[in-house]
């Protein structure tokens, strides 16, 4: 098993957690652009605005990543499998749940709440496992993992056959049946190959027959309440993982990773609604988003594979990938062709594919494997905090102008802003050197 540093039980282990990252984006990426499908049945069942359910789809990972803080902790308490398991199924549950309600407010509660948790928490565990499992050839394994991100693209026109056959009630119980999967894959993890043992912050618990030195009582006893209150302040910090907060390096990679997933969650949800205001039909506007999930698939694996041969250097193929993104949503307005609509979503999901695996490698490599858990965690809430911010902007702006053409004009600045962090991350190189 390559790159795999494991003990003898688990030789799959780095392959079961990367399974596991592959279905959550899968599942995470098909349930967001699937609910952007039934947008529209959305907006006419509950007689609602655009911009509400628009802003109730952003909001589900929004919500779930204020309970990603709660990842290692849990994963500290229950272990990995356990809670990836659990809320697994919680998913599942609670996408079946939302087929029952009579309002924006009941599905909204029931699936920011509960089933925004069940697709975060895993993704957090499960992408930190992957990166603590492979320590070579990681960037090959890291785009073949994330190309779930992509193939949950095929959720559209299946969401739109599963409409029209079974109406939206029907389409999220069997959409709720799917997702019940990650919880079976979470069975297949086994524990962190990276033992407290094996790290370098290891500290032996001391025996019945060892006392404590006199000198540890003594600065116990001599302690003030304000450095008490404090020590036991940085040990909650700790458990939270809120150090990495403290690094530079933690807020470069974490502009390039919130701004990416802001902008890939918008797409995924109104790029549907928006084809189909440009006068195509849902059925133009959902193949329109499989050929994106081929163009995902085929340039994130293969970006991936040249960083991790090194053929490309990473900076770049972000560099690369960025201004892509940026470039095709630009655009995007003044496209109206068929064919134009295809080579456009095609560029822009490609690009992001290769742009979401790139993230997962740039953040490991600038924090490091052990603080993946802890990193990932408060990305997504910095995530959630600007998707509950901003998530119903393109909505708004349809609500408003009758069209997304300037929507999707901010999101294609929004995109080129991670070119920032590159620039500074050189910057302070070059400072150091």
């Amino acid at each position: 098993m390559m790159g795999v540093q494991c003990g003898p039980g688990c030789a799959n282990g780095g392959w079961h957690a990367a399974l596991c990252v592959h279905i959550d984006w899968l599942l995470w990426t098909g349930l967001l652009k699937g609910l952007g499908v039934m947008l529209p049945t959305l907006k006419e069942q509950f007689t609602a605005d655009t911009w509400m359910i628009g802003g109730l789809i952003a909001n589900i990972t929004a919500v779930g990543s204020f309970a990603g803080l709660l990842s290692k902790p849990l994963e500290a308490l229950f272990g990995t499998r356990n809670v990836v398991t659990v809320f697994g199924l919680i998913l599942g549950v609670s996408v079946i749940v939302s087929s029952f309600s009579t309002s924006a407010i009941q599905m909204t509660l029931v699936l920011c709440f509960i089933a925004g948790p069940g697709l975060v928490i895993p993704n957090i565990l499960s992408r930190a496992m992957t990166g603590r499992y492979f320590t070579t050839n990681y960037a090959t394994v890291n785009g073949i993992a994330t190309t779930g991100d992509g193939v949950g693209l095929i959720f559209a026109p299946l969401t739109q056959v599963l409409l029209d056959t079974y109406g939206w009630r029907g389409a999220l119980l069997l959409l709720g049946a799917i997702s019940m999967h990650l919880g079976v894959c979470g069975f297949l993890l086994r524990p962190s190959p990276l033992s407290a043992e094996g790290r370098d912050d290891y500290l032996p618990i001391i025996s019945s027959e060892q006392e404590p030195s006199e000198s540890n009582i003594s600065d116990n006893e001599t302690k003030s309440p304000l450095r008490i209150l404090k020590d036991a302040i940085q040990a909650q910090g700790n458990i939270f993982g809120c150090a990495v907060c403290g690094r530079a390096a933690f807020w470069i990679a974490a502009h390039v990773y919130v701004l990416h997933l802001f902008v890939g969650t918008l797409w995924v949800i109104y790029f549907v609604p928006y084809a189909e205001s440009k006068g195509f039909s849902g059925y133009e506007a959902v193949t329109f988003t499989t050929a994106a999930a081929i163009g995902n698939l085929v340039l994130r694996i293969l970006v991936a594979s040249m960083v991790g041969r090194g053929w490309l250097k990473l900076r770049l193929a972000l560099l690369i990938s960025m201004i892509n993104c940026g470039t095709a949503l630009l655009t995007l307005p003044w496209v109206h062709s068929y064919w134009l609509m295809i080579g456009n979503a095609v560029i822009f999901h490609g690009s992001l594919g290769a742009k979401a695996s790139l993230c997962d490698i740039y953040t490991r490599e600038l924090v490091g494997a052990e603080e993946l858990v802890s990193a990932f965690s408060w990305m997504d809430l910095l995530v959630a905090i600007i998707q509950i911010a901003l998530g119903f902007l393109p909505g708004w702006i349809f609500d408003q102008t009758g069209n997304y053409d300037t929507a999707f004009i901010i999101l294609g600045l929004i995109s080129l802003l991670p070119l920032v962090s590159l620039l500074m991350e050189d910057v302070i190189n070059r400072r150091k050197g």
